[in-house]
């Protein structure tokens, strides 16, 4: 899922890569459609949903790509927006253990960071947004249906997702200048 929003001044894009079970969709426009409607909840309409692609497994090379115009839903009153830098990070445990025997999460970052203007700290993000990140970590943990297919997601060699957790404080991602 691509998204666009303005950063430094300028118009820029960054996207969440997500790994799925099961087989390749046969309908990629259901599931985008799917996914949309929770990513949108997460952002203002300063931050859109621009476009989607779809990956067979071990490829680099897209075998569906959708152009999409869906702005945020998220509130525009009452909120400042927070640097791009700044992020939502959601964490999910998987199944999969690492050589020392610990957890590996799948890690998503979600940028558009809204803060409350009336609680005066910037450390956290307004609570329906971090919320909005919260329903689909959820989703991806429990399944969600998308053209008649149920959905979960995983690490990239198929581990599924147990848990969804996002992180209370604003954390930080780079964007390549």
């Amino acid at each position: 899922m691509v998204k666009r929003f303005t950063y430094r001044g300028a118009l820029t894009e960054w996207s969440n890569r997500y790994f799925f079970d099961g087989s390749v969709p046969s309908d990629w426009s259901a599931l985008i459609a799917a996914l949309a409607v929770y990513e949108k909840a997460i952002f203002n309409a300063n931050t859109s949903i621009i476009g989607a692609h779809g990956y067979a497994p071990g490829s680099e090379v897209a075998i569906h790509n959708e152009t999409l115009s869906v702005a945020g839903t998220g509130p525009i009153t009452s909120v400042v927006e927070l640097p791009g830098d700044c992020a939502l990070v959601l964490r999910q445990a998987t199944t999969k253990k690492s050589v020392k025997n610990h957890t590996v999460y799948c890690m998503s970052y979600y940028h558009g960071v809204l803060g409350d203007t009336s609680l005066g700290s910037g450390d956290t993000a307004i609570s329906s947004q971090t919320a909005a990140v919260q329903a689909l970590g959820d989703a991806w943990n429990s399944g969600f249906t998308a053209g008649g297919r149920v959905y979960k997601r995983t690490t990239p060699d198929g581990h599924l997702v147990t848990g969804a957790a996002v992180n209370p404080y604003i954390g930080h991602r780079d964007f390549p200048r």
